[in-house]
């Protein structure tokens, strides 16, 4: 399943705002990873992120890619999910959200759900430092692997 063509361009948009905020150059190459990062709700690792830029562009390489991807990820542009066993995952949605894991197939979802992005900081997480952020994850069987 894919992102829509429109909320794809936003992504891609905002993204390449905040690589110049950065100071980073805006190639043909980045893009071409970037949009291929927003616009697939699979959280792609970076071979699958390789093979779909390869179409549009066989000259990519997949040090471009790893490269790109990092950087990216350092400036907090895009994220690296974690949620599951096995290479790292990205994820191109800069909106709130969380996120489903199967622990079957390991398919990973985005989740737009505003009672759980109100969680607020607890006592003991506040001695301990400022709280940024807080993520969700929901760990199960998705429908297909039921």
């Amino acid at each position: 399943m894919s992102i829509p063509a429109e909320e794809t361009e936003r992504r891609v948009a905002a993204i390449s705002a905040g690589m110049q905020d950065a100071g980073l150059r805006l190639t043909h190459q980045r893009l071409e990873i970037v949009r291929e990062i927003v616009s697939a709700e699979t959280h792609p690792d970076v071979e699958t992120v390789y093979r779909g830029v390869r179409e549009r562009m066989p000259t990519v390489s997949l040090d471009t890619v790893y490269r790109t991807l990092s950087v990216l990820t350092e400036h907090g542009l895009i994220e690296q999910v974690t949620a599951t066993v096995g290479p790292a995952r990205y994820d191109g949605n800069p909106l709130p959200h969380h996120h489903f894991v199967c622990t079957s197939c390991g398919l990973v979802r985005d989740i737009h759900d505003t009672d759980t992005g109100a969680i607020p900081s607890t006592k003991q997480t506040s001695d301990i430092g400022n709280v940024e952020s807080v993520q969700v994850q929901y760990r199960g069987v998705c429908a297909t692997c039921q």
